[in-house]
Formats: C-alpha cells, sequence, structure tokens
C-alpha cells in the first residue's frame, strides 16, 4: 500500500494521523506516523510498508498474545470488579471471544530506533477503560501486551 504524505499536514505535534482499513484490527482505525518537524525517514515508510504486508500474518499471534495476557490479569480483575466481573471481565476460552471485551483504535509506527521494525496496537477494552490496551510489536513479534503506554514506547 502507497502513502500520499505529500497531500496531507501532520498535526500541532508534528504526527501523520490517516484513516487506515486494517486487515489485523478488522476495521478502520487511525494510522499514526511521527515526524521530524514534517519530516518522515526513509526506514519509517519502510516499517510502515512491511507491517502493511505482514499484518494478516501477524493477527494469530497478536491476539493470542492479548488472550494470554487477559487470561493472566483475570482473577485480579474478576476479584476487583466483583458483582460487574461477568460484564468488566467475562470469563472467556479463545481469541475470538476478545471481540467482545475490545476495540480497536490505532497503529502508531515507531520513530525512535531505525534498526527495530516497531509498531503499537492501541485499543479500548472493557477491562480498563481508562489506560486502555496496548500491543507493542518489535521485529515483527510481540514483545510486549499491557496499558496503551506499551504502544507510544517506540
Amino acid at each position: 500500500m502507497n502513502f500520499d504524505f505529500e497531500t496531507i499536514q501532520p498535526d500541532e505535534f508534528g504526527t501523520y494521523v490517516i484513516a487506515y482499513q486494517s486487515v489485523l484490527l478488522g476495521q478502520e482505525v487511525e494510522l499514526r506516523v511521527p515526524s521530524d518537524h514534517g519530516r518522515l525517514f526513509d526506514w519509517q515508510i519502510e516499517v510502515l510498508n512491511q507491517y502493511c504486508q505482514m499484518e494478516a500474518r501477524l493477527k494469530e499471534t497478536v491476539y493470542d498474545s492479548i488472550l494470554g495476557y487477559y487470561l493472566e490479569q483475570l482473577p485480579d480483575l474478576r476479584e476487583q470488579f466483583g458483582d460487574q466481573a461477568d460484564i468488566r471481565a467475562p470469563l472467556i476460552e479463545n481469541a475470538s471471544q476478545l471481540t467482545q471485551l475490545i476495540t480497536p483504535t490505532g497503529i502508531c509506527i515507531g520513530e525512535l530506533e531505525p534498526s527495530e521494525e516497531a509498531v503499537g496496537l492501541l485499543f479500548e477494552c472493557v477491562w480498563e477503560p481508562e489506560h486502555g490496551l496496548g500491543v507493542l510489536l518489535m521485529n515483527w513479534s510481540v514483545a510486549e501486551v499491557g496499558h496503551q503506554d506499551v504502544a507510544f514506547t517506540i
């Protein structure tokens, strides 16, 4: 997929924000690419293009990692939510059931290190509405799952 950054302006922070139909996330989300005063680096464009080519292959790994994270947190979440546990932290058995609990919102392309192919995935989630959910991909593997801030550590 080709992105024409010449036709759009970065926001006040120098970040290009583009509506993007994501195969991995299954819907249109915001694609965020930070710039250096409006200038993108070639390696950022390369990471973006590689992500677009690989996202279908990454889907199962990403959602399995989110499921593992959720199931690890589940006992504490259910205790925390008490009477609301079945709504805010329901028992689930597989990654396909996550669609009831999370909503994809964005993709962030890294800006810090050209040698690392870093992409952050952002989600809203019912068990953590304030801090959301983030997945950090490093070199096309899931490096971390946690609050949304993990997706911005790139």
